[in-house]
Order: C-alpha cells, then sequence, then structure tokens
C-alpha cells in the first residue's frame, strides 16, 4: 500500500515514535518502496554528516542489500534522505545510542522544497529557476547549521520579483580553478544535469540571460561583459572540499530533458530580432531557436532603418515548407572565408548548446535535407526582396566589399549546384544520370551538364536496368590534373571527399565494371583509368573553365551530414 510517512518506533526499551514523510508535500511513497532504512556516511566526513536512506530490496532478506538500490526523491534525480541530526526524528535517538552524534547537537531545516542540506562543497543539490530565494544549509564538522540565501539566478528586467526562466537543474559548488578569471578563493557553481527544460516565463524575443547547459559553469552579465557567477558567503566556506569527487554515474545520466529542447512555445512569435552577422561581434540576445517552425521572420537591430522582416525557412519539398529540424538552436552568422572568392559568402546557422557566443568555434553549422550545409547564398540575398533587411544588416555590419560583390551578380533561378571556385565541394547522387552545374562569376552565371562518371553504358546494362548501377550520395569535388599527359593542358578530374549515404549496387549480382567510389580516390572510368575532363574541348563542361582554382584550401566537409545523421521533421 502506497503512504504518505513512516511512523517508526525505536526497540530500546522505552517509546520514541516520529514520522517521515517522503516529500514535504506529502507525496505518496512510490510503489514498490520495500527494503531497508539505513545509515549512510561518507567516512572522508564527520559522523555527524551521516544520513538516513532508504534501500529498495526484491527481499525481506538483508542479505539482499547489496543488490538494491537507494531511494530517489519525487524529482527521480537525488536519493531520499533524512539528515541523522534532524530533530522530531527517531532516526537522531538512534544515532545518539550508536554514539553517531552527541545528544544536544540538532538541526531544524525550514520546510519547503527549496532548501538543501550541504556536508561537502562539492555536494550536488537541486535548483529551481523559478524559485525566488533557495535556502542552502550548510551542515559544518563540527554539527553547527548555517544558512546561506542564494537569490533569483535569473532576474526579470521589467519585474525583480518574477524570474525570466523555469527549469530545474542539478548543480554542485566548486572551487574557482587558477584558470578561470576571477578571485583564486572564489567558489562557482557548475551545472550537472538539466531536470525540467528550461523554458521562458515572459514572452520576449531577447534571451538576457545565458542558458545554463550541463557541464558549464553558471554566468552571468555583469556591466555589458560575461563572468562566472561567484559565490562569497562566508558560510560556503566553512564546508569541506573533497576535491576530485565525481558525482555518481546516476546523476549525470538516465532519462533527461535537454535544457534547449525546443518546444513551441519557447517562442510563440516567429520573428527574431538580431544585432549582427558577424561572428565575432555576436551577442547572446542574437540566440534563437528555430525548431519546429516552417518559417521564421528575421529583423535587424533599431540601427536598420527597415522595418520588413526577411521570411526564412528551412526547406521545400514537393510545394511544402518543412520544418526546422529538432534542436536548431544557435546564431545566423555570415560565413565568409578570406581564401575563397567573395561571391561564395553565405549566411549560415550555427547550431550550439547554449547561447554564449564564445562557445561559437564548437558549435556546427546546420545542414539541410540533402546532408549540405543549410545556408542563404549570393543570388538568395542579392535578389530575394525579402532579405531587404539582412542586406542592410550586412551593409550596417561594415560587409562593403561582399555588397558591392552582390551588387553584380545577375538573377538565376532553380540553380541548385552553384560553384563559385573550381575545387568547391558538393553533393553527387549515383541514382542520377546527369548533373546541372553553376558557374558563379563576377558579373555572369555559365552552366555545365556533367555526365554521371558511374553511368554503365554497357548496352545489355542499359536495355535491363536504364538506370545508373549504385544508389547513395557522396561528397565531390574537381582537381588540375597532375598526370603528365595533361601537362600544359586544362584537365580536371573528381576526388571523392566522403560518403554521406552509403553506396549500394542496384543489382547485388552487378559485376563491378564501374569501380565503387571510394573515400581520398580520384573517380575511375570503365578502364580503370582516371576519369578526365578536357575544359578547352568538353564544351559541356566549359562553364567550368573560368572558376578561379583555390587548390590549397582545405575543404570544410563538417556541414555535409551522412544520411543517418541528418535530424528531419
Amino acid at each position: 500500500m502506497r503512504v504518505k510517512r513512516i511512523t517508526s518506533e525505536l526497540k530500546n526499551g522505552h517509546r520514541n515514535t516520529g514520522d517521515v514523510y517522503y516529500a514535504w508535500q506529502h507525496f505518496r511513497f512510490p510503489e514498490g518502496t520495500q527494503g531497508f532504512l539505513y545509515c549512510y556516511h561518507d567516512l572522508r566526513l564527520p559522523s555527524t554528516t551521516g544520513e538516513i536512506r532508504f534501500r529498495v530490496t526484491p527481499t525481506s532478506d538483508p542479505a539482499s542489500f547489496k543488490n538494491g538500490f537507494d531511494l530517489l526523491r519525487p524529482d527521480g534525480v537525488l536519493p531520499w534522505s533524512v539528515p541523522v541530526l534532524l530533530s522530531k526524528t527517531p532516526f537522531r535517538e538512534l544515532a545518539i545510542q550508536e554514539s553517531l552524534i552527541d545528544s544536544k547537537t540538532m538541526i531544524r531545516l525550514r520546510k519547503d522544497t527549496s532548501s538543501a542540506l550541504l556536508t561537502f562543497l562539492e555536494q550536488p543539490f537541486v535548483i529551481s529557476l523559478e524559485t525566488a530565494t533557495h535556502y542552502v544549509y550548510i551542515l559544518t564538522p563540527q554539527g553547527f547549521i548555517k544558512n546561506c540565501a542564494l537569490n533569483r539566478f535569473f532576474m526579470n528586467p521589467s519585474n525583480h520579483n518574477l524570474s525570466s526562466l523555469k527549469g530545474k537543474l542539478l548543480v554542485r559548488f566548486e572551487q574557482a580553478d587558477s584558470t578561470e578569471p576571477v578571485s583564486a578563493y572564489a567558489i562557482v557553481m557548475r551545472v550537472l544535469k538539466v531536470i525540467e527544460p528550461i523554458e521562458p516565463l515572459v514572452e520576449d524575443n531577447l534571451i538576457l540571460h545565458l542558458i545554463p547547459t550541463p557541464g558549464t559553469l553558471m554566468k552571468h552579465f555583469s556591466r555589458g561583459r560575461i563572468q562566472l557567477r561567484t559565490f562569497e558567503s562566508p558560510a560556503l566556506r566553512l564546508l569541506p572540499s573533497l576535491t576530485g569527487t565525481s558525482p555518481p554515474p546516476s546523476l549525470l545520466h538516465g532519462p533527461e530533458h535537454p535544457s534547449l529542447k525546443s518546444r513551441r512555445t519557447f517562442f510563440r512569435s516567429p520573428t527574431r530580432t538580431i544585432s549582427t552577422l558577424d561572428p565575432s561581434r555576436l551577442e547572446p540576445s542574437d540566440f534563437n531557436i528555430l525548431s519546429g517552425m516552417k518559417a521564421v521572420y528575421i529583423l535587424g537591430r533599431s540601427d536598420v532603418t527597415l522595418t520588413k522582416p526577411a521570411r526564412v525557412t528551412y526547406t521545400v519539398v514537393s510545394g511544402e515548407e518543412i520544418p526546422f529540424p529538432p534542436d536548431t538552436h544557435g546564431f545566423f552568422y555570415l560565413h565568409l572565408n578570406p581564401r575563397l572568392p567573395l561571391l561564395s559568402g553565405q549566411i549560415r546557422f550555427r547550431v550550439m548548446p547554449c547561447n554564449d557566443p564564445a562557445q561559437f568555434e564548437n558549435g556546427f553549422d546546420l545542414s539541410d535535407a540533402n546532408g549540405q550545409p543549410w545556408c542563404l547564398d549570393a543570388v538568395q540575398i542579392a535578389h530575394s526582396v525579402s532579405f531587404s533587411t539582412l542586406k542592410e544588416q550586412l551593409r550596417h555590419g561594415g560587409y562593403t566589399e561582399f555588397m558591392q560583390a552582390l551588387s553584380t551578380i545577375p538573377k538565376t533561378r532553380n540553380a541548385r549546384r552553384k560553384l563559385y571556385y573550381l575545387e568547391q565541394p558538393f553533393v553527387m547522387d549515383l541514382s542520377y544520370e546527369d548533373y546541372t552545374l553553376f558557374s558563379m562569376l563576377a558579373d555572369r552565371i555559365r552552366h555545365s551538364n556533367l555526365h554521371s562518371p558511374f553511368r554503365d553504358a554497357r548496352c545489355r546494362w542499359v536495355a535491363i536496368n536504364k538506370t545508373p548501377p549504385y544508389t547513395g550520395q557522396i561528397v565531390v569535388r574537381f582537381e588540375r590534373s597532375t598526370l603528365p599527359e595533361h601537362a600544359g593542358g586544362n584537365f580536371v578530374v573528381i576526388r571523392v571527399l566522403k560518403i554521406l549515404d552509403p553506396v549500394k549496387p542496384v543489382d547485388p549480382h552487378y559485376d563491378n565494371f564501374i569501380e565503387v567510389p571510394r573515400v581520398g580516390e580520384l573517380v575511375l572510368n570503365s578502364k580503370r583509368r582516371l576519369d578526365s575532363y578536357d575544359l578547352d574541348t568538353r564544351h559541356v563542361l566549359a562553364g567550368l573553365k573560368d572558376l578561379p582554382s583555390v587548390p590549397d584550401v582545405e575543404p570544410d566537409l563538417t556541414a555535409f551530414v551522412p544520411v543517418d545523421a541528418r535530424k528531419v521533421t
């Protein structure tokens, strides 16, 4: 039977009963709560820090103790426990009998859910972000109780009595590391786990706080700078430090709500306001959550005069807009490689776990449904009426040369594979027989038709199958040929850079007349020779001839995502 409390009586010749509740809210003990009450004590700490726990066991046989597990609190994270020093419980009397504590020592705690009892500095505890004040009780080695009040972590700037965010975190205090930009004696707080998802409590598109994520230290804004949140309470310095203590794996793993597991309620308005597209000048308020949105509207800050927002979508399939994938949260930014042509610049979306711009390099670029980097390319930025506000944002951001390059680019439609330099990686679907490539030049756009180098042109194969012999997707690029017979000519070859979708033969009994593409190798023809193309004589590829060549730039393949790793709703 599920009960709200345990009533205990000591077998010591006199009665001393007391009630012990599962939680202050008088929750019922969970189904299947059977086993033994026992005293847990870390031998590195004084006996006064001991606590009573409940070991759930399959049987009433004490031998099954080791096979059991500790009962958890209602939050499902920390073990249920009662301090042995707590007054008005039978456990205190038993601890006195067994000389664990002195008979004059007792403690009283506030009966609320925002208090925690710490016996050492690095002890994990739970905080609720919308609670006004957290009371942390310090149980010193001498058995004295000190309290430390932690005020609201994420204050609502328009009402200091309210919080901007809600959610629950598992955290712990730590002595600041010598590498951190704070006093060597400062105490900081580390986030261990997100117990309940973090969501805003105010309808505001600007996130003015750094969203905490597991493994990071709590930070805040002070005088326009991002700083570590430090805690100066003298009571915390009374706690012993068990340096090097790691929380049990059970606290850090298992079911949890990721802090940025996006819900449509996170931002009800689809309009986003950004201050810059320069990755070196991003602010936490530029952080955007796009998950599940079919379209978002981007506005610049007040220094941009245009008020019509830019409408940005993820992709369109068969005329229907597809929502942004789950966990799409991060920053819009202009991706420019100074070693590549200006027209190769793109507005991309950097996916990040938190809204700290300092972590930009630790994020990754969002990919589209085809595994390529999702982007707004130069043609879209230059000629889409909807993107006028983005152009103004770039102009105000100091991208003058890029804007001048955009002014010369001609308009085109349905240019799927755009190449801005000869060695630019692109995706090749092996089930296609032909590919149309668009060379994006400063004053014109030229297209080229590339016949698939993986076609099997044998009459019997074509008559029976009528398709290329393989399926799958690969990332390739053109390279200048270095073969002796091509010296002095304008020959290019194709190199395989990455496999996005496993290459499989259409016919399980295919004889490999056409070689299977392999990463790092050049593509061979049916005669097992390099498949090369003379750009001076192959008129169908003449559009590649005028592209600038940048052979020594390492291809960025991180944003080309394999099929099994893509998240598309």
